[in-house]
């Protein structure tokens, strides 16, 4: 009997929700980066192969290139990046350094699948779904916020997927298997 390849997908703030700069001359973003390696690589070693990635600036763009350091370092062509882009043109008001981080990341993508071709008022919520839909996993840094990433985690947990989550202050368990 073939195993079944594991998803995770990623859900967290943009960078301005975030308590810290997300610059890698910051200690504290870096230790960050570290737990994220950590637990992807966590994922990864649980048989979870493919990532689903919002492309938003944060944490989902930071997600994906971890993504991509772990699935190079491990020379593994089985770990798959999958970016769900909610809408054309997702990209046009990022800065020029997300910009470019977005525009790094689809092209060395596995797959892109795009939820519409115009922005429209619930693209976002979709594209959440989408992604919770087709994983088993939902990796986040969420600190109890309300917005997007808190909706995103209700709907995981009433749809039963794992929620781990990288905020310091959360006590829960990291087993990857039930």
């Amino acid at each position: 009997m073939e195993e079944r390849i594991l998803s995770c997908c990623f859900t967290g703030y943009r960078p301005q929700k975030f308590p810290f700069a997300l610059d890698h001359n910051n200690p504290q973003y870096r230790e960050f980066e570290n737990r994220l390696i950590s637990e992807i690589s966590g994922l990864i070693g649980a048989g979870c192969l493919n990532f689903y990635t919002g492309m938003a600036m944060g944490f989902d763009i930071v997600a994906a290139e971890c993504v991509l350091i772990l699935a190079k370092a491990f020379k593994n062509s089985a770990v798959r990046l999958i970016c769900a882009i909610p809408f054309t043109g997702q990209s046009a008001k990022y800065p020029l350094e997300w910009k470019e981080r977005y525009e790094n990341i689809l092209s060395a993508a596995d797959q892109k699948v795009l939820i519409s071709d115009r922005y429209y008022r619930n693209c976002y919520f979709e594209r959440n779904r989408f992604m919770v839909d087709n994983s088993d996993f939902v990796l986040t840094w969420f600190d109890g916020s309300p917005g997007g990433t808190r909706n995103t985690i209700r709907y995981a947990e009433s749809v039963f997927r794992k929620v781990i989550n990288l905020y310091t202050g959360c006590e829960d368990d990291r087993s990857y298997s039930e």
